[in-house]
C-alpha cells in the first residue's frame, strides 16, 4: 500500500466519521471504502485489511494515524 492509497482511506474513514456525528448518511463512505479495499487487497498490511474486513473502522483510521503504511507498491 502506498502512502497515497492510505492517504485516500484515510480521508474516506475521516468523512465517514464527520458524516456519522452530523447524523448524515455514510452509504457513500462504505461504498468508496469497500472500493478501496479491492483496488487495494494485495498491498494492505494485514493488520489494516483485518480491521476493514471486521468494519473495525475506528481501529483502522487509528492505524492509518499512527503513519504505520509504508510503500510497497
Amino acid at each position: 500500500m502506498t502512502t497515497e492509497q492510505a492517504t485516500v482511506l484515510k480521508a474516506t474513514l475521516e468523512s465517514m466519521f464527520e458524516h456519522i456525528a452530523q447524523k448524515e448518511s455514510i452509504v457513500d463512505d462504505l461504498e468508496q471504502i469497500e472500493r478501496l479495499q479491492q483496488e487495494f487487497a494485495s498491498t494492505v498490511p494485514s493488520q489494516l485489511r483485518h480491521y476493514l474486513q471486521r468494519r473495525s473502522y475506528a481501529k483502522a483510521l487509528d492505524f492509518l494515524k499512527d503513519d504505520r503504511v509504508t510503500d510497497s507498491a
